[in-house]
């Protein structure tokens, strides 16, 4: 590999004896030390010196750029395991800074190497030194911040399926990079950032192997064209095209690798504060479950005892009209309004009717216990996941009882319509509108609870137009479970 990597550079005229403008062997050297093991170095050495041209270099020389191009793969290799994570090397920024250090402090390595062996074997003159190392260095670079990248992101774990349906996007997406590209090279104008915004597209979208595909056709449209004199890196000097195109190169393979890390840190993000936010939802319905248990097996037991005794203790007085009698007769009305407050805070929590028999007859309870006149327009005759479910229901009970409460309402409309894998919510009212969402207890808690389940939740309320309340929200039926 690192041979037949030499040898494409020989062949596309962008790599030669002394120095290169991309200089391949060197991201597959370090990739294939990193992935494999340190224990295939020979291999490098081997192939290093067998692309060697003997008859322009000095044997010495060419000997002592073998071995500068070895140290330099091992200290790469070396510091790339030390500083990044062998699962995922280019997922976060992180990391990818840790990939540019070892890239940057390998190559540093072969180019002194190297710079220094040809000086000492009189093969480049004293003044041709500094010129000579920073070609050299940024040759290497410019190979390693391409062949690495991609090596790291479609050899190593990556989130599955990361393609998902989306080939052609990426297809027309690099046929884009392409294109522009092409067109940079094809006008007498500097026009080599026209590809910048479909390269950093790919690398939103697509991650690190996305990002990687696109460096690779964008630089070799590039390399290719000015080593065939085209393109606006071509008209100057050869010391000052050099210098362009490998500055061009390195920065267009950090700006994609960094935007593809950083939209990778945010999705993981996102998908950790999600599966925080229901790992909550489905705590705190535990924790009403469980108190809907202590409430009916504890205090309303209780409630229900101590109201028959008082009931008892009435009948047995001295009479239906003595002052104890009136007495116990009061304090057990009092039992039986505090029993009944206590059954509607446990409806509350949560309805048996939801436990039982599911959304459509929870809502149908829901109306039938309002003041407010609530047409139920369409339910869902299917049960639904007890997520879905209980996330609808508490948004009915909601905008419901705001309507009732703060709107002046004549009359709510309610629909709720199962459509694939997304449970569509609609509750509205003709009252006062300007409703807002100002509490955690209120529109705002609604929110966070469709939220956090990955739905959508939206509220329209303009002053005298209405209430509109809108909820998306993921829901498997339970048959198709």
């Amino acid at each position: 590999m690192y041979y037949a990597a030499a040898h494409v550079g020989y062949a596309f005229q962008f790599a030669g004896p002394i120095a290169s403008v991309v200089w391949l062997p060197v991201g597959v050297g370090i990739a294939v030390l990193y992935l494999g093991g340190l224990r295939l170095w020979p291999g490098i050495v081997i192939g290093d010196l067998l692309v060697n041209n003997y008859s322009t270099l000095p044997v010495g020389a060419a000997v002592g750029q073998s071995f500068g191009n070895l140290c330099e793969v091992l200290v790469a290799a070396v510091l790339l395991r030390k500083l990044t994570r062998r699962e995922a090397p280019l997922a976060t920024v992180r990391d990818l800074a840790g990939v540019f250090v070892a890239i940057v402090a390998g190559t540093v390595v072969s180019a002194t190497i190297g710079t220094l062996s040809l000086w000492l074997g009189e093969a480049i003159s004293g003044s041709a030194v500094g010129s000579v190392w920073r070609t050299w260095w940024l040759g290497d670079v410019s190979g390693a911040v391409i062949v690495l990248p991609l090596a790291l992101a479609w050899f190593t774990r990556s989130p599955a399926p990361w393609l998902r349906g989306r080939l052609l996007e990426l297809a027309l997406l690099l046929g884009v990079v392409a294109a522009l590209s092409a067109i940079a090279i094809g006008d007498g104008h500097h026009l080599s950032y026209l590809a910048f915004p479909a390269l950093i597209w790919v690398a939103l979208r697509f991650g690190p192997r996305g990002a990687t595909l696109g460096i690779t056709i964008g630089a070799a449209v590039m390399v290719w064209a000015t080593t065939h004199y085209l393109g606006p890196f071509a008209f100057r000097s050869i010391g000052v095209s050099l210098l362009d195109i490998q500055l061009y190169l390195a920065v267009t393979a950090v700006s994609s690798l960094a935007v593809a890390a950083l939209a990778g840190e945010r999705e993981v993000l996102v998908d950790r504060l999600r599966a925080s936010r229901t790992r909550i939802v489905v705590a705190a319905d535990g924790e009403r479950r469980r108190l809907e248990r202590n409430l009916h097996d504890g205090a309303q037991q209780r409630l229900v005892a101590l109201a028959a005794r008082l009931g008892m203790a009435t009948r047995n007085g001295d009479g239906a009209t003595s002052p104890t009698a009136a007495s116990l007769g009061a304090a057990q009305s009092e039992v039986l309004a505090a029993l009944e407050d206590l059954r509607e805070l446990v409806h509350g929590i949560r309805p048996a009717a939801l436990r039982q028999f599911g959304l459509a007859r929870a809502v149908e309870g829901v109306a039938a216990r309002s003041s407010t006149p609530v047409e139920l327009v369409e339910l869902p005759e299917l049960r639904l996941d007890e997520t879905a479910e209980t996330t609808a229901y508490y948004v009915v009970l909601e905008a419901v009882a705001n309507a009732q409460r703060y709107a002046d309402a004549s009359s709510i409309r309610v629909r709720a319509r199962l459509s694939g894998q997304t449970l569509t919510l609609q509750v509205e009212d003709d009252g006062v509108g300007g409703a807002a969402e100002q509490d955690d207890l209120g529109l705002q808690g609604l929110r966070d609870r469709v939220e956090a389940t990955g739905g959508v939740f939206a509220v329209e309320s303009e002053p005298g137009c209405g209430t509109r309340i809108r909820a998306s929200i993921p829901a498997t039926p339970l048959e198709a479970a």
